[in-house]
């Protein structure tokens, strides 16, 4: 691909020494001509440093930094962030993969009138994997004020999250989130575009957001700093966003009062799988990729 602008590729690490490989193996492997991978480790104190030094050796467009205290995932995006030297700028997270041709479909599909571009992705957990976001879309900001329908990671202009801030290291966790909706509020619309190109694999460490306190904590600071923005139908999705984060347990009454559109189908889908009857039922058919209680559906 002559000519193609440099896209730097953020990739924060803590202590997961031995998924780190196969991340950075994802990103080394794309076929796009021009693109540095920046790993920032946070302070791990398990094998990472010996990985990280590794991959440094063997490919050139690999840069490692190493921050002497731990400071946090969004924190470790942001140094990362400013030592970019590329006018485009994604990200990967220490357990996911890229799938082959991502950075390139993202770069051609860009247009500055968007604020981001975005891709479908497959959610991995336990060994099964699913599609999420599979469809091409225009997202506004008052459909992301609903949910997160970009996902954990996109492609923007570096000078773009320089502009915003980059992520804010306050937030516990939705830090993505709270990131895309920053850059559509002040740049436009997010743009996705067909067909998954990343796997987000959720698993079921200790530290994983997904599955600790933070989650809601999160939840809860998101809707907080944004609540301006949002009408009473979009702080019924983000109720219902933090009684998912929180693992609360939905009650037939708690339907008409968490309704709103955009989110009716997680609503349903949730209340379904928190009211034991169904929820083996419900499980079975997740086995099977027929059915889910995450985005997207």
């Amino acid at each position: 691909m002559i000519g193609a602008p440099r896209v730097s590729i953020y990739l924060p690490t803590r202590n997961r020494a031995r998924s780190l490989a196969a991340a950075a193996a994802s990103v080394l492997a794309q076929d796009y001509s021009d693109l540095e991978l920046l790993i920032v480790d946070d302070a791990s104190v398990d094998d990472t440093p010996r990985v990280t030094e590794e991959l440094g050796r063997q490919d050139p467009r690999v840069r490692v930094w190493t921050l002497p205290a731990s400071r946090g995932a969004a924190a470790a995006r942001n140094v990362a962030i400013g030592q970019a030297k590329g006018e485009f700028a994604t990200g990967i997270d220490d357990d996911d993969l890229m799938l082959p041709g991502r950075v390139a479909a993202l770069v051609a599909a860009h247009q500055e009138r968007y604020a981001l571009v975005c891709s479908g992705f497959f959610h991995e957990r336990g060994g099964w994997r699913r599609p999420v976001f599979p469809e091409p879309r225009t997202i506004a900001l008052t459909e992301l004020l609903h949910y997160n329908l970009v996902g954990n990671q996109a492609l923007v202009r570096t000078d773009r999250l320089c502009a915003v801030g980059g992520y804010d290291e306050s937030l516990v966790a939705c830090q993505d989130y709270d990131l895309w909706t920053r850059l559509v509020v002040r740049y436009g619309p997010a743009l996705r575009i067909g067909g998954p190109s990343y796997v987000f694999r959720e698993t079921a460490e200790a530290d994983s957001i997904t599955r600790s306190p933070r989650a809601l904590e999160g939840a809860r600071q998101y809707a907080h700093k944004h609540a301006r923005l949002m009408t009473p139908a979009h702080m019924r999705s983000q109720q219902l966003l933090q009684a998912i984060a929180g693992r609360e347990r939905i009650g037939a009454r708690d339907l008409a009062r968490l309704y709103a559109t955009p989110t009716a189908g997680l609503l349903l889908r949730y209340w379904a799988a928190t009211n034991l009857p169904v929820s083996r039922a419900l499980r079975e058919l997740w086995r099977g990729g027929r059915w889910s209680l995450g985005p997207g559906d």
